[in-house]
């Protein structure tokens, strides 16, 4: 199926990664923005949302309304939004494109989000102190992250790598949980 021609409007491939190393070569901050005046005012009784731009206030009142007037047209699909920025996002998951691009030194990785971008950026290339140490003697290994640290020390102890949250079904390390979900189809 072709995708609609709203994603090729509203999708932009600037990286926010370029935005981060442009934003790093200035030195001086800059300045905030004045406030806009807040002219769109919610007619709804006991609501008090006021906004700058009309289409903010457009959004908004669709919350009240229960109005989703962006629809996907893709064949059984049919989810709806408030804004066209959202069906516009919706529709990379129908299509796989990925227009937001890494723009680091050898790094060519590609998402659907701006937000994913971000946060790959800020895991993999800012410079993010490594503060979870393993306690292990001879390895002093570090990580970003607590839950990185605490699958790594399994490798040093004799539990097992994976641990099943009941309420959620979710698993401490994604590496066996293919195993153990065969595991538990097969002999339930």
């Amino acid at each position: 199926l072709d995708p609609p021609a709203v994603v090729a409007e509203s999708v932009s491939s600037l990286t926010i990664a370029e935005a981060f190393i442009a934003a790093g070569e200035s030195s001086a901050p800059t300045p905030p923005r004045p406030a806009l005046p807040r002219r769109f005012i919610c007619s709804f009784p006991d609501c008090s949302a006021n906004y700058s731009k009309a289409w903010k206030l457009d959004a908004h009142l669709c919350k009240h309304t229960g109005e989703r007037p962006f629809v996907c047209d893709y064949e059984g699909c049919g989810k709806a939004f408030i804004r066209d920025y959202h069906l516009s996002r919706h529709i990379l998951t129908h299509t796989g494109e990925k227009p937001f691009v890494c723009a680091a030194n050898g790094c060519d990785q590609k998402f659907n989000t701006k937000s994913n971008l971000k946060k790959h950026f800020e895991r993999k290339h800012e410079n993010q102190q490594k503060q979870y140490i393993c306690s292990f003697e001879d390895c002093r290994k570090a990580f970003k992250k607590h839950q990185q640290l605490k699958i790594h020390q399994c490798q040093h102890t004799s539990e097992p790598l994976f641990k099943l949250c009941m309420s959620k079904r979710m698993f401490l390390c994604g590496k066996n949980m293919d195993r153990t979900s065969e595991t538990r189809e097969r002999n339930p």
